[in-house]
Parts: C-alpha cells; structure tokens; sequence
C-alpha cells in the first residue's frame, strides 16, 4: 500500500516524547484527543453511543482507547490490539546522591532486563513523575516531567584500566551503572542536588517535594540507517513501534460494526503483575463496563459473550546475521520480509492454529508479508501479554510483532518495510467488515 504521510519521521517525533511508560501514555493520550477522543473515568457512569471515540487511563502508565462502529454494537464484536509501554532501564532510588573527588552520580536500581553495555557512553535523561504536598493528606498532587535533554551519562572505564573488557566482564549495576549527573564546585550544597533540580523543572518549592518516581532513558534520537535507508535504529522499539502502529490505526479506523480497541499495558518487562499490567482484573472490568455502557446491551448477558480477537503486538526476535545458530534451524524471521506470527507448544505465546490462520488471511487481505517465529528449542525465549489477557477474559488471540534485533539494548533495530507493514495490518484489521 501507498503511504502518504511519512509515518516513520512521525513515528520518531512520537519517540521523542514517549520515554517512560507515564510519558508515553500522555503522548498517546495528547494524539487521542486531537482526533476527537472523549476521556472516560471508571468511577463515573458510562452513556456510550454509535461512532464515538473514548478512552480512559485508569492509572497513569496504562491506557485503553476504544471506538464504536456505526451500526448497532455488538453484532461483530470486539477487535483489539495489546501491547506495553515499558521498556528495560533504571529507576532512580531514593535519596540518590553519590559524591565522589567532587563528581555527583546516581544511585540507580535496573528495571527489568537490560543489555547494561550498551547504556555506557549515550546522553541519558531523566522523567517521570513525582508527587507534592496538598491540602488532601490522602491525594498529593501529582506533577509528570520530563528534562528531555542530556543530563546524565555513564562513562566507561578506560581499556588501559580493564584489560579484559573485550572478553566479556561482568557489570555490577550498583558500582558500575551510577550515571554521572555533574561536577560540583567546592561551594555546591550536595544533599539533595537532584531534588532541586526537579524542583526548578516542576516549578515548585523543593521543600514540598515528598517522592518522585523517576526513570533514566536514552536521549537519542531514532534514525534510518542501511545504504538504503531500509532499517530503523532507535530508542525502546520494543515495544513502542507495537504501541505507536496501533494507537495510528485505531485513530485512522471507520467501521460500521463492533468495537475496535487498543489496550497499552504496564509492567511487561517485569512480569505484568501489577493493577497496570495485563496480570490484572483491569481490562477485564473496563469491558464490562463498555458491554453495560454500550448501545444493545440487552443483547449480551456479559462481556465473555462477546465474539472477540485479539492481537498481542510485541516485537520478535529476528534472525542476527552474525549469530544464525541462535534461530530455530527452519523458522527464522528476517528483518523486512514480514511481521513474525509467534507460537510455543509452552504457551509463552497464545497463538493457535486458528488465530494463526486467522492473521495469515489478515496478512494476505493486507497484500503483506508474514513469517512464523519459534524459539530455539534449546533457547528459552521470553513470553508476552496475550497468555495473560486470555488467563481473564476468553479471547482468541495471536501473538505478533516486527522481527527486529538488539532486543533491550539501550537503542534497537527493526525493518522499516515491517514497521509499515504493521499499519497496514493493524489498519486492515480494524476496517474488516464480515
């Protein structure tokens, strides 16, 4: 398919602003209300009509949009796609100053699962959100920032003084991945040099600062690179481009039957046991309240009644040029030749032969491409939202994502024909009228 806006420098734009899971969500939700999205909350009653657009952010990293078809709801169902917006990096700890010969580092804890080499020598930032004093005991006020600009770095240490760094040496997080923030002079106060830092970005009084939650990110911008420009290199791919692909085909979406939605969830990287994370009972009580909040409600006893597919969009790993034996010996997927279908006899993956099937047609309905990802069987792979969203609510799901390589590296790489393809399917699946 054509594709008249230039959705990848629009996709980096988005990138620039979606650097922790809280910021991703204001982004997501800045686009949402652009195009005429009505924000909903769970503790007030819900009148939804024919051709409306909602969302609402239930907790500050989460976020479900949905829009209803033209035509009577719920003659088709519901269509939706999931995936995460955190990403593997490091927390800032309390009280996180570290002074030493006059140089102030951060005391930082690793979220998730990173590949810490790569972080060494990149402009870091920081954001997040932190929490002040009000006249609620109960409900401090919340203030989200991010500096987005470099503030932080962590520099490696020299060859001449770590001889054996080529061979493979083990990083300890909490000596080796402090970032080094600034170089005091001999009159700087150091207690609570980030705290006022914060404070003069927030635009408030340090003093009423009670806890801030923030995160360092890697500051670099995304990019093409390949002599064809064919492959992009950026920041949190995984799994911001699923993030991104959906929330641009839910917007771009008209339908006459059923419900489109798209779920972003929290807490991926670490699990998803959270009231955020798909390991919740929260999407599962927000589809009931859009079941007794939409028109013809009469016609569905509960939610699980509802004819639904999902698609669990998260990346896959595609196939290294450098390390072919990592693959399976027969399904390896390559960068730019198709969205890769994951399936596990483990179930890692909620893929089914159906719902396979099912995406293949979508694929094909699409005139895009598609490959099929198994682990290697003596490489545990990890595993993603869709097992988690089928434990509560009785779907038929399929697990897929872009192939992509340098999986939580502090800067991944995907294709850019599968980058588009994903719009196309997302697209496609989204306008299906059987």
């Amino acid at each position: 398919m054509g594709h008249i806006r230039d959705y990848t420098s629009d996709f980096f734009g988005f990138m620039k602003k979606a650097t922790t899971s809280v910021q991703t969500v204001d982004s997501i939700r800045e686009r949402l209300e652009a195009e005429g999205f009505m924000e909903l909350e769970m503790n007030d009653p819900w009148t939804l009509n024919a051709s409306g657009k909602y969302y609402l952010a239930p907790y500050p990293s989460m976020l479900v949009g949905f829009t209803i078809g033209s035509g009577q709801f719920p003659a088709k169902g519901v269509k939706m796609i999931a995936a995460h917006t955190d990403n593997p990096g490091f927390r800032i700890k309390p009280n996180p100053e570290v002074s030493s010969e006059g140089m102030l580092t951060l005391n930082v804890e690793r979220y998730g699962g990173p590949i810490l080499n790569t972080w060494f020598d990149r402009p870091l930032s920081i954001a997040g959100r932190i929490a002040v004093k009000s006249d609620e005991v109960l409900k401090p006020k919340v203030i989200h920032l991010d500096f987005q600009r470099p503030l932080l770095i962590i520099p490696n240490l020299a060859i001449h003084m770590n001889r054996d760094v080529n061979k493979g040496v083990e990083i300890k997080v909490q000596k080796e991945m402090q970032p080094l923030l600034t170089q005091l002079i001999e009159d700087e106060i150091r207690d609570n040099y980030l705290l006022d830092l914060v404070a003069e970005e927030a635009g408030v009084n340090s003093e009423d600062i009670l806890d801030m939650d923030l995160s360092v990110y890697c500051c670099e911008e995304g990019m093409l690179v390949g002599s064809k420009k064919e492959f992009i290199s950026c920041p949190r791919i995984d799994d911001l481009s699923m993030v991104y692909a959906a929330m641009e085909a839910l917007v771009e979406s008209k339908h006459k039957d059923g419900i489109n939605m798209v779920a972003f969830m929290d807490n991926e990287e670490i699990g998803s046991m959270t009231r955020q994370g798909a390991d919740s009972m929260m999407l599962s009580n927000i589809l009931e309240r859009i079941r007794m909040g939409t028109l013809g409600k009469e016609q569905q006893p509960n939610h699980q009644a509802m004819n639904f597919f999902v698609i669990s969009a998260d990346c896959a790993h595609g196939l290294h040029p450098n390390y072919g034996e990592k693959s399976d010996i027969t399904n390896k997927p390559v960068m730019n030749k198709g969205m890769a279908i994951k399936s596990s006899c483990n179930r890692s993956y909620a893929s089914e032969v159906e719902t396979i099937a099912a995406f293949q047609q979508l694929c094909e309905r699409a005139g895009v491409k598609y490959q099929k990802f198994v682990n290697h069987s003596d490489q545990p792979g990890g595993t993603t939202l869709g097992p988690l969203l089928s434990k509560y609510v009785p779907v038929h799901v399929v697990d897929a994502g872009v192939p992509m390589l340098a999986m939580h590296s502090a800067r991944e790489l995907m294709g850019k024909q599968d980058f588009l393809d994903s719009l196309d399917i997302f697209r496609t699946f989204f306008q299906l009228e059987e």
